[in-house]
């Protein structure tokens, strides 16, 4: 059986001689990826802790955030959200992915978002933590500043690194 081709909408008004430059409102076709990489190292225990990671700027989409979370001890307890930093406290909390408790006994953690049926083998096999909403998401207003927030984690050394790309 063959294999039906069908084309999305910029691709389709593009290959009918547009631009290809913001095509319609949701276009963000020819555009250079941006990508903010920063890293934060732990002195305390970060108990119900919000960690800045980037600041996009007005009209820009996110398109993905890595979390990479090393320590000295295994990572078997707390939990691990990412969402934006002015809703930390609010029940808006975890836009990018709810809050999910770590379950593995090493050392390292690695979140990706967005992610298909959960985040690999961080967390619970019974979740699924991303919530594609905030995926492709246009940055506006005070929710511009992506970020980590940590709870009732017992390590106190450690860094974490964060790749986080929008367009």
């Amino acid at each position: 059986m063959a294999t039906n081709l069908v084309i999305a909408s910029n691709l389709t008004k593009y290959n009918a001689g547009g631009s290809g430059d913001n095509i319609v409102a949701d276009g963000y076709i020819r555009t250079v990826e941006k990508v903010w990489i920063d890293s934060y190292t732990m002195v305390e225990t970060l108990t119900n802790t919000t960690i800045s990671l980037a600041v996009l700027p007005d009209n820009k989409k996110l398109t993905s955030v890595v979390v990479m979370i090393d320590t000295s001890a295994s990572q078997t307890s707390g939990t691990v959200a990412l969402g934006w930093a002015s809703d930390a406290d609010g029940a808006g909390w975890g836009d990018l992915m709810s809050a999910s408790i770590i379950t593995h006994n090493a050392t390292t953690t690695t979140l990706t978002f967005p992610a298909s049926g959960g985040v690999a083998a961080v967390v619970s096999s019974a979740q699924n933590p991303v919530k594609i909403s905030g995926f492709a998401a246009v940055v506006s207003g005070t929710r511009n500043t992506v970020a980590l927030k940590l709870n009732n984690w017992t390590m106190t050394t450690g860094t974490i690194r964060s790749i986080v790309r929008y367009t």
